[in-house]
Order: C-alpha cells, then structure tokens, then sequence
C-alpha cells in the first residue's frame, strides 16, 4: 500500500508555522511502519502500525527529548495527512508524501503500444 523508502512531509503549528522533516525514510511491511527523520527540533525515529485500509498511528520519539502522536488519514492516493498531538496541550497538522522517482529530462520516451 505505501512504499519503503525517501518521504518528504511536514508539520505545522502556529507558533512555528510550517516545518519540514528531512532525510525522511519510511518503511512498511506487514502492518508495521517504521523510520527516522530530522526537523528543526532535531533527530527523530518513527514506529508504528497500519491497516489494510490505510490507517496510519505512529508515535515519533525525538532523541532525548518528547514524544508526538501522528494519526492519518488515508486519501487514497498515497499521502498521509492527518493530526499530529502532544497530550492534550498542542496539536496540528501534518502530510507525508512518497519521493516518486522521475525520469531524466534527456531521458527516451518508450513507446507503451
């Protein structure tokens, strides 16, 4: 349902407005999701669960710091888009995407026929 491999994302709160994750990587096999990132607060891991429907619920544990519940919503086209939450203080949105890999510009057009 969701590739292994490079995601890009962010999250946003009003006090910081939008924020990229970088050197994001996730990985899906058998209902369990995994990976690691980082963002301005610093280095993070990711581990989780996902249904056959797309549901996603991840906790990302920063390194030596909090914790942040994600939970999804799938769209039906490979985004995660959903509400990030630290207890019942501070929460906002989020969307992760899969990096697609694209072809060179050079790159010869195959005949599909």
């Amino acid at each position: 349902m969701y590739p292994s491999g490079s995601w890009r994302g962010y999250w946003d709160q009003p006090a910081f407005g939008r924020q990229p994750m970088n050197d994001l990587v996730l990985r899906f096999a058998g209902g369990v999701v995994e990976g690691e990132g980082r963002d301005f607060v610093g280095r993070f891991t990711f581990d989780g669960s996902y249904d056959d429907r797309g549901n996603v619920v991840m906790v990302k544990q920063y390194l030596g710091k909090h914790r942040v519940l994600y939970r999804d919503g799938y769209d039906g086209e490979g985004t995660l888009f959903g509400t990030w939450s630290i207890g019942d203080r501070f929460s906002g949105p989020f969307a992760l995407s899969a990096v697609r890999p694209t072809a060179a510009p050079d790159a010869p057009i195959r005949d599909i026929s």
